[in-house]
């Protein structure tokens, strides 16, 4: 600072406490021979203290710091503000050959002066009392004592800064860890530094085994190439980037520097996987490349202390530089951190919102965030997250209020809005972190939209493909009401043909036994249509006991034509569950025509031996559950076929009999609603399917 203040004409951005400080320590009689010129102080605040002290003093001063820049022989400028946005916008625009501190740098710059003062004030006091030692030595002891608590003033902030770096340090890793996709980092020297548990799960390895090293690609490839991190990582160029993958590569729309692609892994984590992947570039505060994130999808589906201070006058200033040597490089890598932790933030592909813990007022939110809800930043911070929902929803409530101690959990399928009203469907991940100090949630969501519809289309299939099994059944239920009008048909075609009366009480028992059978063949047609409708993953009160009971409006017949006894012990008091009654009716009908066929089969292979074909559906209360067990007496289910039966296109019928969906959707309906559902079987006695769901509050 010796070399640069002396001489200098400066200006301050930042007409505060501190600036009035610095103006008082320049301005004072201790100081004035150091030529120390201050030309001009800004700041927006017309009472700010230092600008209205400098205006006192015959300063320039202003409310737009871009008018600094019209003083000619300016060539340094102090950033007083501590705001880092004036920092930015100062660094883009002042002049080249004017000199920049900022507010961490300040630091230094105030040390020198207050060491400055002191100084001189110390040696007029040793001029005059150069023949009274004790006096000498008093003037030094002061002397020291300043130095020294400017030290330890350093080293305080010092502890500060690091605390505050080790923070987000941790909320940067929390970020990594929390996410549902697969995410790795790597550094400037190709390292892995993260590897989350996303990442685990999809390739097979674990973090202890890929971080600290450059074997990223070992889970990806036979041979070592680069990754698309490594390219970002190396600054490829294009023609050197299609050397490795083709045209199957090109720029993210939404991240700057970016690159994404898709490719066919063979093993990946076990399996044949397409993988969707991008990489995304991470700067350090001078906008240097420091390192790349890549995350995937699969679309198959710092301490130091104190020392003593023991020494003279030339010890203990070293010591203040020392340390404000070392404060800077804190605040260097404190910068750093900042930025790598903002680029890391905002490239992540998924929506990311930090919250306060008790509020869950929403306090950040990631680029992604911004583009995915059509909202700006300011209109998602003024928010709360439940905001968010299209409807309330009291389990993602109560279970967000119940994250501590860095807890996190899943909540599957919940509808969110855009800016523009249009619903749609996410996975929400959070997770209790501390953010600045603070208890804070943080949570990321993964629009899921186009599955869910997909699964839609799927469900309505399989509803078509059951209907078209079960036509037989439901043509014999028709069948009987259209005998019996015709049987009136032609009761009255013959009375009228031999002009004979027909009595009232005959015409009023006619229509009866007509309108009643009518009536009959509506609601079935009434219940196939709805049961045919296309339905969402909508949540409203049902009791479990009524889409049971409407199985049998579709299958009654079939079941009796099948030769199968139905035993129902539904509990009459059963508590509502929060569910779909359309879905639910589905799930059941796909247990009971498994249970017809396991039945028929072994019937088949019995041939002519008597046994019991029963069918038995009983629902009960358990804890804070509603539970339904469906229970055959058919071929049972092998141990050896027992894991595969909620896989999809998984069947054991014959080509043609079954399309192999049924249980992998019942399994995937049963989960929307956070339920679950369990098998026992033993080959020829039977088979108990179990399915619990947790009761409505």
């Amino acid at each position: 600072m010796e070399d640069i203040l002396p001489n200098s004409n400066m200006a301050i951005v930042g007409g505060g406490r501190v600036c009035k400080a610095f103006l008082e320590t320049v301005k004072g009689r201790y100081l004035a021979p150091k030529k120390l010129n201050i030309l001009g102080v800004a700041d927006i605040r017309e009472n700010a203290e230092g600008l209205v002290f400098a205006k006192s003093k015959g300063i320039f001063t202003t409310s737009d710091f871009r008018d600094l820049y019209t003083i000619e022989v300016l060539d340094l400028i102090i950033e007083l503000t501590g705001d880092n946005r004036v920092l930015e916008q100062l660094k883009a625009t002042k002049p080249r050959d004017v000199r920049l501190i900022d507010h961490f740098e300040a630091m230094s710059v105030w040390d020198f002066l207050q060491i400055e003062e002191a100084n001189v004030k110390v040696k007029e006091k040793l001029k005059k009392y150069e023949t009274e030692p004790k006096k000498v030595q008093r003037e030094f002891d002061l002397f020291s004592k300043h130095l020294s608590k400017i030290v330890e003033e350093r080293t305080d902030h010092l502890q500060t800064v690091e605390k505050e770096l080790v923070e987000r340090e941790r909320a940067l890793s929390q970020i990594v860890q929390g996410s549902t996709l697969p995410t790795f980092v790597i550094n400037k020297n190709h390292i892995v530094t993260h590897w989350n548990i996303a990442c685990e799960k999809l390739t097979g390895y674990k973090a202890d085994e890929i971080v600290g090293t450059d074997k990223h690609w070992v889970p990806f490839r036979q041979k070592k190439r680069p990754l698309m991190a490594d390219v970002i990582v190396d600054q490829m160029g294009e023609d050197e980037l299609r050397k490795y993958y083709g045209d199957e590569w090109k720029k993210s729309a939404l991240i700057e520097g970016a690159y994404q692609a898709e490719q066919f892994f063979p093993q990946i984590g076990g399996k044949p996987r397409w993988l969707l992947f991008t990489a995304a570039p991470l700067r350090g505060a001078g906008g240097d490349i420091t390192g790349s994130i890549q995350t995937l999808w699969d679309i198959t589906e710092r301490k130091e202390s104190q020392e003593a201070l023991q020494k003279a006058h030339d010890e203990l200033e070293a010591r203040v530089k020392e340390r404000t040597t070392e404060l800077i490089n804190v605040n260097e890598e404190l910068k750093r951190s900042e930025e790598k932790y903002k680029t890391l933030f905002d490239s992540a592909p998924n929506p990311f919102f930090i919250m306060d813990w008790k509020t869950f007022k929403i306090l950040d939110v990631n680029a992604t965030a911004l583009d995915c809800y059509q909202q700006t930043k300011d209109e998602l911070t003024k928010r709360t997250f439940f905001d968010l929902l299209f409807e309330r929803d009291k389990e993602l409530e109560e279970g967000l209020r119940k994250l501590t101690n860095n807890q996190c959990d899943f909540y599957p399928k919940r509808r969110h809005v855009r800016k523009n009203g249009e619903p749609f469907y996410v996975n929400i991940v959070a997770c209790h972190s501390i953010h600045l100090g603070k208890d804070s949630l943080i949570a990321t969501t993964t629009d899921i939209s186009e599955n869910v519809e997909k699964e839609a289309q799927l469900v309505q299939a399989s509803k078509l493909a059951t209907l078209g099994t079960l036509a037989s059944g439901m043509a014999h239920e028709l069948t009987q009401p259209l005998n019996v009008i015709q049987i009136a048909s032609d009761f009255f075609l013959k009375k009228i043909g031999r002009n004979e009366e027909i009595s009232k009480d005959q015409l009023k028992d006619m229509a009866e036994e007509i309108g009643s059978h009518v009536d009959r063949a509506a609601k079935i047609i009434k219940h196939m249509r709805d049961f045919a409708r296309q339905s969402d993953v909508t949540r409203t009160r049902v009791n479990i006991n009524e889409p049971i009971k409407d199985v049998f409006k579709v299958m009654g017949q079939q079941l009796r034509v099948h030769q199968i006894e139905v035993q129902l012990d539904l509990n009459p008091n059963l508590p509502y569950i929060m569910a779909d009654h359309n879905r639910l009716e589905q799930v059941f009908i796909n247990l009971v025509t498994n249970a017809m066929y396991a039945m028929d089969d072994k019937g088949m292979r019995l041939g002519e031996k008597k046994w019991r074909r029963l069918l038995r559906i009983e629902s009960f209360p358990e804890d804070k559950n509603i539970v339904v067990r469906v229970s055959d007496t058919g071929k049972g289910i092998g141990e050896e076929v027992m894991d595969k039966i909620f896989e999809p296109f998984f069947t054991t019928r014959k080509v043609g009999q079954g399309t192999g969906l049924g249980m992998s959707i019942s399994y995937r309906i049963i989960s929307d609603y956070s339920g679950t559902i369990d098998v026992e079987s033993e080959v020829d006695k039977g088979t108990t399917f179990t399915i619990q769901f947790p009761c409505a509050e």
